[in-house]
């Protein structure tokens, strides 16, 4: 079964935009509204640097903390 590169991507591409629009349905049950890394607008990686910066500025401060 060949076909060209580039409709391998196009493939994906459509079914990524097919399940995205399908799970934003539901999305809002399943995650909790505590969970900053899910919310719109934000990057998943925007809530792993952040508690990079608290874990570095308390070991700095050597101080205890929870995250």
């Amino acid at each position: 079964d060949f076909r060209p590169i580039f409709l391998v991507g196009c493939m994906y591409k459509i079914v990524a935009k097919i399940l995205e629009k399908r799970l934003q349905k539901v999305l809002h049950e399943v995650i909790d509204y505590r969970q900053n890394a899910f919310l719109g607008g934000r990057n998943l990686l925007r809530s792993e640097m952040i508690t990079n910066e608290v874990d570095d500025e308390a070991k700095q401060k050597k101080k205890r903390c929870l995250v």
